[in-house]
Parts: C-alpha cells; sequence; structure tokens
C-alpha cells in the first residue's frame, strides 16, 4: 500500500505540475499574441504616416513640376504665335510688294531688250534642288 500511495502522491504532483505547465504556456502564447498584434498596429501605422508624408511630397513636386512646364509651355506658345505673325506679315509684304517688283523687272527687261515673256517664277515656299557640289557642304544638318 505504501507503494500504491507514493505512486498516487506522484502522479497528483505531477498532474499538478503539468496542469501548471500547461497554464504558464498558454499565459505565454497570450501575452506574445498580444505583443506581436501591438507591434505590428505600431508599424502599420508607421508605414501609413511614412506613405502619407511621401505622398504630399511626391503631390507637391508633382504640382511644381507641371508649373514650371507650364510656364516653359506657355512661353514656347508665345514664340510660336510671334514667329506666325511674323511669317503671315512677311507674306503680306511680299503679296503687296511682288505686282511693283514685276513691273519694274519688265520695264528693266524692255529697256535691256529682252523678250517681255516673264520667266517662271520660282515659287518662294519651295526648296531648290540642290546640285552636286553643293549637297557636300553641310552633312551636319542631314
Amino acid at each position: 500500500m505504501a507503494i500504491g500511495l507514493a505512486v498516487t502522491v506522484w502522479v497528483v504532483g505531477t498532474r499538478g505540475l503539468l496542469h501548471d505547465r500547461a497554464v504558464l504556456d498558454r499565459w505565454v502564447g497570450e501575452a506574445t499574441s498580444w505583443l506581436r498584434s501591438t507591434v505590428e498596429q505600431l508599424v502599420a501605422t508607421r508605414v501609413l504616416a511614412a506613405e502619407s508624408a511621401l505622398s504630399a511630397a511626391l503631390g507637391e513636386q508633382d504640382e511644381l513640376e507641371n508649373a514650371r512646364v507650364a510656364t516653359r509651355l506657355k512661353a514656347i506658345d508665345t514664340e510660336l504665335r510671334e514667329h506666325a505673325v511674323a511669317a503671315a506679315r512677311a507674306s503680306a509684304l511680299r503679296d503687296r510688294e511682288m505686282p511693283t517688283l514685276r513691273a519694274a523687272l519688265d520695264a528693266v527687261r524692255r529697256e535691256l531688250g529682252e523678250s517681255s515673256q516673264p520667266r517662271p517664277e520660282p515659287n518662294p515656299t519651295e526648296q531648290t534642288p540642290r546640285t552636286a557640289s553643293a549637297a557636300h557642304l553641310n552633312r551636319s544638318c542631314e
């Protein structure tokens, strides 16, 4: 009977130890889970704050870049308009002066005894064809 009593005491003690160990293991698991969730929440909050700050900074940078590009585009548009106006004025002046110049040319031709047949006038908007000797002069523009 002493052996039975000793085994019973030993089994009860072992069960108590196992119970305490299970309780401790459960508490450690819960504490670890709580700590993990708290750290994840903290990290997520900081990542969100960093992304918000980055988005705001990129937005400001984009606005500045867009303003710079818009200013440059406005300057280019103004310059293009000025060139178009200058070209229109030059064309109008040419059209206005051309009859006078043709009449003067015809008068000079008559005085020189040339035929009054007008030569075909080159169109000022057409490019003259290159000769073989002039073709090699400016290859850097091609």
